[in-house]
């Protein structure tokens, strides 16, 4: 794929994403019916969130010069494939409908075409040597590493055994579809981890910033979810506003660095 065929494919995704987001965060209830199964209006606002993030990482993938940065559409394919296995492994409960199909086909197809303009990306990209990674940011993906790698494990594959672990209450298949959130970025800090380039993870840093802000202000909206009294009530909210505010400073810090 050219260059410009894959700024095209950047430039769709983002604007896809985008308008998805703003409709499952505003929403929910409305777009919630777009969706193969039944989506509560929190997670369908936490979904809106992903959608903007994905919008947001993919935009600033189109800014970045940095060649190993580019292997970022790699793994929000691979996120996208997370989410369509939730599909396929609830099909039974979901059913052979022309909203799966829709489900299926979105999510697939946007993974392909990520996956195809990674390499072109790449090109576009330099590899001369930037500001290297900082020793705070590289403790904030490892943390970050750690407490969302077993998360997601236990979520994506015992849907079941975490549940009664989660904050608020959930039917298994949006259990399932919450933890294929933080498994992707288990994935997406590991590689973080492993980069010596600074710019390599401008936009995985715009993706936590979005994300984890938007699903702050998404979880605040819906408190009455939630049990005070728990504590995986305030490790939830202490989570999401390490992974936002940390994510926001050290996206500023690296902007003003450029």
């Amino acid at each position: 794929m050219k260059q410009r065929s894959a700024h095209a494919v950047l430039w769709l995704h983002t604007l896809a994403m985008g308008i998805a987001g703003l409709l499952f965060f505003l929403l929910p209830k409305q777009s919630a019916t777009l969706w193969p199964w039944t989506l509560p209006p929190l997670g369908a606002r936490f979904m809106g969130s992903l959608f903007l993030a994905g919008a947001a990482c993919s935009l600033a993938c189109m800014r970045t010069r940095d060649s190993a940065g580019s292997f970022v559409l790699v793994l929000l394919a691979v996120g996208d494939l997370l989410i369509a296995t939730t599909g396929l492994l609830g099909i039974r409960e979901i059913g052979l409908t022309p909203t799966s199909a829709l489900f299926f086909a979105f999510f697939g197809v946007f993974a392909l075409l990520l996956v195809l303009a990674a390499p072109a990306m790449k090109q576009h990209g330099s590899s001369a040597a930037r500001a290297p990674v900082a020793r705070a940011l590289r403790w904030f993906f490892f943390v970050h590493l750690l407490v969302v790698l077993p998360v997601g494990v236990s979520m994506f594959f015992l849907p079941g055994w975490a549940q009664p672990l989660w904050p608020w209450r959930m039917t298994p298949i949006n259990v399932r579809l919450i933890g294929s959130f933080f498994l992707g970025a288990a994935f997406i800090s590991l590689w973080a981890l492993r980069q010596s380039n600074a710019e390599s993870v401008r936009a995985v840093l715009s993706m936590y910033a979005v994300f984890a802000t938007m699903a702050t202000v998404a979880s605040v909206m819906h408190f009455a979810l939630f049990d005070p009294a728990r504590p995986a009530t305030w490790a939830f909210f202490a989570l999401y506003c390490f992974v936002a505010i940390g994510s926001a400073l050290f996206l500023l810090r690296l902007s003003r660095s450029s």
